[in-house]
């Protein structure tokens, strides 16, 4: 009989954890796609130092968007670390090992900050990116 209100806490203990990782996996796409682009502006830039262009209007561009995704990945990280410590300070609140609320706050509420902010160095990117693309295509009709 006492089996039931234990199983019932652990099934709390587990909903009230589980919101957070919502949070986190979401995160984690972010940082993921934030990777990828970082990855094929790093072998536009290398696909130019290599055939030995200079295409010294497209290489400021790109050492940008490359600076701009490492700080969203760097957020994206630190958003991630937020979201992991809020999980593990609910989990400890509700093992009673010890919940201080003020840290809830300030970790959730930094996990979101560095998340907002991740996005909007990405968008940020994203402008520069569409900059390059449509400057390129306006040279190109130039040419014809």
């Amino acid at each position: 009989m006492n089996e039931q209100p234990i199983v019932s806490d652990l099934v709390a203990i587990v909903q009230t954890s589980l919101a957070p990782v919502f949070l986190l996996a979401g995160t984690a796409g972010f940082v993921s796609i934030y990777t990828i682009r970082l990855g094929r502006v790093s072998d536009r830039l290398n696909e130019i130092a290599d055939s030995g262009r200079a295409l010294r209007e497209q290489d400021p561009d790109l050492r940008l968007r490359a600076l701009t995704l490492v700080v969203a990945m760097i957020l994206g990280a630190v958003a991630a670390i937020c979201t992991g410590s809020a999980i593990l300070n609910l989990l400890a609140g509700a093992l009673e090992i010890g919940l201080r609320e003020e840290n809830l706050l300030w970790l959730f509420g930094g996990a979101i900050v560095s998340l907002i902010a991740s996005l909007v160095a990405f968008l940020f990117e994203l402008l520069v990116c569409a900059r390059t693309m449509l400057r390129q295509l306006r040279m190109d009709r130039m040419h014809r």
